[in-house]
């Protein structure tokens, strides 16, 4: 999975945990591993200005400050949504490699009587430095509603269902053209699906407050962990066929995998803190 959404996910798992007392003690921001690129992150509002100008107005200098700051804003609940990107260049699957590119996600934050709406702007800032914190994030505050808004009701079942289907598509394409790599790839993300697999997630994830969410949700991440082939040069985007017609199979499986696990991300982030049953 890329940087941004990593980062979106861990912090509204961690907006979560806040409100419900459940965020371990200590802080998240710089230590966390979804920020170990980043050189700042910080939460602004955008206000409009003289002549239509918008500018931002700075509100927590760094994610620990915004987390602490939902308790006294009384904030209840926090989930992800996300569109696919407008762009007729290249599918999203081709461009969720490069910032910025792929989908729309917005980080949403409801009170009893409003909510806020939350984009992220990636810049480098420090292209050469040594411990490889190149970027700035600045998540910006692009909409309110003056009413409070409930999470979405997740449908974790048929989620699971979609995933499922696109990630047996895209594997058995893999056995057919002798891709085995990407075979075992597509597999392990499959069995994350299975309630008789164990959960597991790639060693570079670490992720916060899995326990409060219901185990088809957990599973939802990890399939979407390990099924994230949507990469540049060497990953499952970078591939080819001499037949127009594998081509358009390919792209066609592709785009339906990389819609159902951006579904499966959406979904599993509505069910915090919900039952089992969900």
């Amino acid at each position: 999975m890329n940087g941004e959404l990593s980062q979106l996910v861990a912090l509204c798992s961690a907006a979560n945990a806040a409100m419900t007392d459940s965020l371990d003690k200590g802080q998240v921001y710089p230590d966390h591993s979804v920020f170990q690129f980043c050189n700042a992150v910080r939460f602004v509002d955008i206000k409009k200005g003289l002549f239509g100008k918008f500018r931002e107005v700075e509100r927590h200098n760094n994610p620990d400050d915004w987390l602490r700051s939902l308790r006294d804003t009384q904030t209840i609940r926090a989930w992800l949504t996300f569109e696919s990107a407008d762009n007729t260049d290249a599918p999203a699957h081709q461009l969720a490699a490069f910032v910025g590119g792929g989908s729309n996600w917005q980080l949403v934050l409801a009170t009893d009587d409003a909510t806020d709406f939350w984009k992220s702007r990636w810049q480098v800032t420090d292209q050469n430095a040594s411990d490889n914190r190149i970027w700035s994030v600045t998540y910006g505050c692009v909409g309110k509603s003056n009413h409070g808004s409930t999470a979405p009701v997740a449908d974790l079942n048929g989620a699971t269902s979609r995933l499922r289907s696109a990630l047996t598509g895209t594997r058995d394409f893999a056995d057919e053209h002798e891709l085995a790599l990407w075979s075992e790839w597509f597999q392990r993300a499959l069995d994350c699906t299975n309630s008789s697999k164990p959960i597991s997630f790639p060693d570079y994830v670490d992720f916060i407050s899995l326990d409060s969410y219901p185990e088809k949700a957990q599973r939802l991440f990890a399939a979407a962990y390990h099924g994230w082939v949507f990469g540049g040069m060497g990953s499952w985007n970078d591939l080819s066929f001499e037949m127009n017609s594998e081509n358009d199979r390919y792209h066609d499986l592709s785009a339906e995998l990389f819609a159902a696990i951006n579904d499966a991300i959406q979904q599993a982030t509505w069910s915090f803190g919900s039952n089992e049953s969900a």
